[in-house]
This record gives C-alpha cells, sequence and structure tokens, in this order.
C-alpha cells in the first residue's frame, strides 16, 4: 500500500481537468491507502475539513495551518486558534491529522521574517496545546528552524519536503521528527536529498507528493498529482537497495502512528 503524506487537493481541482470523484478514484485505483490535505491559509480551513469528511472512507486526513508564504497577522492566526478549538471539541476530531503547514521560507519571503517566526512559534503553541503533530516548511531557513522548534522544545511532527543533506537530516531526527521526501529527492542533481534519504532509518521516513508541485522524474514537467508517488516511492527503494514493498510498509506504519483513533 502506497500513501502521500501531504498534497493540496484543492489546488489540483482548481483547474477543473479533474472532479473530485475521479480523483478520489484514481487513489483507490493507485493502491493509495492514506492521504493528507494540507492547508496554507484561513480561506481553505473549511474546505480542508469537508473534503476530508467527504472522503474519510478513501483514507483522507486534513490539516489546518497557515504557510510562511501567507498571511498571518492576529486576526488569522486567531481564527487559526478558534478553528482549531472547534474542531478538536467535535466529534470527527480524529480526521484532523495535525497543524501546519507552517514553519520558515526565507527563499521566497512573500512574508516579513518576524510575521514568520511570530506564526511560526504560534503554530507550534497550539499543536502542543491539543497534542497534535506539527507539520513543517523550511526552506533556506534551516538553522533558524531547528532554534525556534529547539526552544520551544517540539518534540514530534513531520518535516515535510525535506531539503538539505543527511547532518540537517541528523538535527531534524534528534527534535524526534518524521522525515518527508518529496518528489525532488528524484532529481538527478539533487545529491544533498539523495544523501539525506539514504540517511534516514525505516521508521522515520514519510513519502510525499506536494502535490501539484514537484512532480518526480520520469514525469517532471507535468502537474504533479498524488498518483505518481510510486515514482518516488521506487527511488527511494532504489536508493537504499531495499524491496520497494518494505519501505511501503515502513511508510505506512509511520502514519499511521500520526493518526488518533
Amino acid at each position: 500500500m502506497l500513501l502521500d503524506s501531504h498534497a493540496h487537493f484543492d489546488m489540483i481541482l482548481e483547474d477543473k481537468k479533474i472532479s473530485e470523484e475521479e480523483l478520489i478514484k484514481s487513489l483507490k485505483s493507485n493502491n493509495i491507502e492514506y492521504s493528507a490535505q494540507v492547508s496554507i491559509e484561513t480561506k481553505g480551513f473549511a474546505w480542508s475539513r469537508d473534503f476530508a469528511k467527504r472522503n474519510h472512507a478513501s483514507g483522507i486526513y486534513y490539516t489546518l495551518g497557515i504557510h510562511p508564504s501567507s498571511q498571518a497577522d492576529d486576526s488569522a492566526l486567531e481564527k487559526l486558534a478558534v478553528f482549531t478549538d472547534k474542531e478538536m471539541a467535535s466529534g470527527d476530531n480524529n480526521l484532523l491529522l495535525g497543524i501546519g503547514e507552517c514553519g520558515l521560507d526565507f527563499y521566497r519571503m512573500h512574508q516579513p521574517e518576524d510575521m514568520q517566526r511570530k506564526s511560526f512559534e504560534f503554530q507550534i503553541d497550539l499543536a502542543q496545546k491539543h497534542g497534535l503533530p506539527l507539520i513543517v516548511h523550511i526552506r533556506d531557513a534551516m538553522d533558524a528552524g531547528i532554534e525556534i522548534l529547539s526552544a520551544k522544545k517540539t518534540r514530534g511532527g513531520i518535516m515535510h519536503c525535506f531539503a538539505g543533506d543527511s547532518k540537517a537530516a541528523k538535527r531534524v531526527l534528534d527534535l524526534g521528527f518524521l522525515i518527508s521526501f518529496a518528489g525532488n529527492v528524484t532529481y538527478k542533481n539533487a545529491v544533498e536529498l539523495h544523501d539525506a534519504a539514504l540517511y534516514v532509518p525505516l521508521d522515520r521516513i514519510l513519502i510525499e507528493t506536494d502535490s501539484p508541485f514537484l512532480t518526480p522524474v520520469p514525469l517532471r514537467g507535468k502537474p504533479n498529482t498524488p498518483v505518481y508517488i510510486k515514482h518516488t516511492y521506487q527511488f527511494i527503494a532504489d536508493l537504499k537497495n531495499i524491496p520497494v514493498s518494505k519501505l511501503e510498509d515502513a511508510v505506512t506504519e509511520n502514519f499511521r502512528k500520526l493518526i488518533r483513533k
């Protein structure tokens, strides 16, 4: 069984080239047992929750969070807190996988650094309040991100779309995080990612598409979709010189540990 630990189904469906029904059917036909719809801004919270409710029988979970490139003023952070409190008090709270994606993005810098830091710290506190995993986005900000996570004594969560080498991976693993690799690990020149994927042990690894972004080889250049995740599984299995079935079993077990009953 395969899974996609991080996807943006709302973005996939935006261009209306595929219907929600067709997309969900494609998961089943491609042996994808679990998927996570990941929120990046306040206007997507209700959609993400409702999408998971409609499709939970197909293994869909969702997250609540504000991306470091999204607006995160006091009003947005308050909306996130209120929405999370309400959903955690509901009968469907087990569908909420975690808080995020949140973090720091010093590559694009769509939001000021002080806003990114405040938003990240707020979401760490929110995840800790509810005992939820944190889904972290770090780009060109590993030192600052690790510093904040360490200061907050954050333990556990997912470092999504990991970007770094084995030394950076060790720092993340030391914080108790799972490390999730996306389709860019399949790129020929992604030498540092290859090093990290080889280093991360099977009991700490996840795999994602981050679709519609980061389409893996050999389909690079096309909009990404969860059904393409099989190529990333195969690449990492070959890199580690293990049967792909062994990698599938490990990733599934790691993801299941995040699910609250």
